[in-house]
C-alpha cells in the first residue's frame, strides 16, 4: 500500500478492526514490525490473530504481549484436526486465561480439501465448541463445503455458543439457515477479500442482507488480498479494500461500515474501545 493510500483511511470514522489475520514469521519474519506500522498508519486499531495450531500458541502471545492492539485466538486448524489427541484440551485450557486469549480457534470444518479426515475434523471442532462453551469464549470458525455438518453440531444442545463465520463463503441460504438455529446460537459473520472478487456473486448477495450488528470485516492475510491489490500478499491495512466494497454493496457510508464492523468486533471479542 502506497503512503497516499494509507493517508486516505486516517480519518474515517474511529477506525476499523480486522477481526482475522495471521500475522506470523511463517508469512512476516522480515518486517512484521513495518506491516504493524502500517496497520496504524492506515487506522487499523486492532487485529484478532488466530492460531492454527496448538504449538505456535508462545509466537502468538509473544506477538500479543508485544502490541497493544493485537488479540489472538488459540485453536486447531480442521486441516490440522488429526493432530488432535487428549492433550489438546490442556493445552487450551493452559493458556484461555491470558488476558490476551479472546476466542477459541480457528477451528471447523473442511471438507473441500479434507487434508484431515471427516471423522476427526468433526471430533476436534465439538471437543472446540464444548471448551468455548465452557470458558465463555467465542468460537472463531472456518467452514468450506459443510455447513449441514457444522449446523447440526451447533444445534446439538441448547447451551448458548457465539462466534463467527470467517472468511464467509456461503450464500443467502446459508445466512437464513444460520437465523433458523435457535437464539442460543449467536453468530457474527466476516467478509474477507473475496468479496470484491467479480465472480463472487453468492457472497456479495449474502453480504446484502446480514444484519448491521453482525457484520465483521478481515483480511486473513497473508490470504486472499482484495482488490485492487490482488496478487499481492495480503496485510492488515488492506481491510479498508473490503470494507469499501461491503459499503458499495450495502450502500452505506464506509465510516459506518467501520463504525459497525469496529463495534461488532469489541462486543464479540470483549475488546476495549480504546
Amino acid at each position: 500500500m502506497h503512503d497516499t493510500e494509507l493517508i486516505r483511511f486516517q480519518g474515517i470514522g474511529s477506525g476499523i478492526i480486522d477481526s482475522h489475520a495471521h500475522l506470523v514469521k511463517e508469512f512476516f519474519s522480515a518486517d512484521q514490525k513495518l506491516v504493524v506500522e502500517r496497520m496504524k498508519a492506515a487506522n487499523v486499531t486492532k487485529i484478532i490473530n488466530p492460531g492454527i495450531d496448538l504449538k505456535t500458541i508462545p509466537e502468538l502471545i509473544e506477538l500479543a504481549d508485544n502490541n497493544d492492539n493485537i488479540y489472538l485466538g488459540i485453536g486447531l486448524h480442521p486441516h490440522q484436526a488429526n493432530e488432535w489427541d487428549e492433550d489438546s484440551a490442556k493445552t487450551i485450557e493452559n493458556y484461555i486465561n491470558h488476558p490476551k486469549v479472546v476466542a477459541i480457534g480457528e477451528c471447523g470444518l473442511d471438507f473441500y480439501y479434507n487434508n484431515s479426515p471427516k471423522t476427526e475434523q468433526l471430533f476436534a471442532l465439538k471437543e472446540q465448541i464444548r471448551l468455548a462453551r465452557q470458558f465463555n469464549k467465542p468460537v472463531i470458525i472456518h467452514c468450506r463445503d459443510a455447513w449441514n455438518e457444522l449446523f447440526e453440531i451447533l444445534a446439538e444442545n441448547s447451551e448458548p455458543i457465539r462466534g463467527v463465520l470467517h472468511c464467509f463463503t456461503g450464500n443467502i441460504e446459508v445466512i437464513d439457515q444460520l437465523k433458523q438455529l435457535g437464539k442460543h446460537v449467536d453468530f457474527y459473520i466476516s467478509f474477507s477479500g473475496i468479496l470484491t472478487f467479480p465472480k463472487a456473486q453468492d457472497i456479495q448477495a449474502a453480504a446484502k442482507i446480514v444484519d448491521d450488528n453482525r457484520l465483521l470485516v478481515e483480511t486473513d492475510c497473508p490470504f486472499l488480498a482484495p482488490l485492487p491489490v490482488r496478487g499481492k500478499r495480503n496485510e492488515p491495512a488492506y481491510v479498508w479494500y473490503t470494507a469499501e466494497k461491503l459499503a458499495e454493496l450495502r450502500k452505506q457510508p464506509l465510516a459506518t461500515i467501520a463504525d459497525l464492523c469496529t463495534t461488532n468486533a469489541q462486543r464479540l471479542f470483549g475488546l476495549n474501545k480504546n
